[in-house]
């Protein structure tokens, strides 16, 4: 099942996207679940303007529950395309892991109020697991630094177990969040995991 397919699944929503919105990813599409979707989705990518660029800003969900009367919801060809294709709410959540902003889901829905606060809190879970995906397949493309010696590898172990305490996640996913870091930053890892070391880099604040 597609990541998209998951929320489509999960939720009481009907057209679901997610997007990389920059740095350190391209503008894109990752996956639409339809054609309403990713006509939505373009919208937003090439205007620069909509729920989700207000999400990856905010770096906290964003909920428009009447697109049409809702006075924050400024994106008129946006709220246009929605109103054609039938969308009445759209929901904009993002995608985080660590310091590296990853994108955002975008789901929509041809009814009002469509999300409870449940639903919003499982959305938010979906997006951060949505998140160590394409994060782990986006470094999965890129050649990963060389081990550096015995010191270098001692370094990164320990920062790996400082990551796990900071957010609760599997030693896998911590090293996956230090490189990402690094890749982010321009540095290396060893650096990464000695600013962690020293205490000048947090990833849970």
């Amino acid at each position: 099942m597609s990541l998209c397919a998951r929320f489509i699944t999960a939720l009481p929503v009907d057209h679901a996207a997610i997007s990389t919105l920059g740095d350190p990813f391209d503008v894109e599409t990752v996956c639409a679940s339809d054609g309403v979707a990713a006509t939505l989705d373009e919208i937003q990518l090439d205007s620069g303007v909509g729920p989700s660029w207000r999400a990856r800003s905010s770096r906290s969900p964003v909920l428009v529950r009447d697109l049409q009367r809702d006075p924050d919801a400024e994106w008129p060809m946006l709220t246009t395309a929605a109103a054609a294709a039938g969308v009445a709410s759209a929901y904009a959540f993002p995608m985080s892991v660590g310091a590296v902003d990853v994108g955002v889901v975008d789901l929509y829905a041809a009814r009002r109020d469509a999300l409870t606060a449940r639903d919003v809190a499982l959305a938010s879970v979906m997006a951060d697991a949505a998140a160590l995906t394409i994060l782990r397949d986006a470094m999965a493309l890129i050649e990963t630094e060389p081990g550096t010696g015995a010191s270098a590898r001692r370094f990164v172990h320990q920062a790996t177990g400082m990551v796990c305490a900071q957010l609760r996640v599997t030693p896998e996913d911590a090293l996956l969040i230090i490189r990402a870091h690094a890749f982010a930053t321009g540095r290396s890892v060893r650096e990464v995991a000695e600013s962690l070391i020293a205490r000048e880099l947090d990833f849970s604040v």
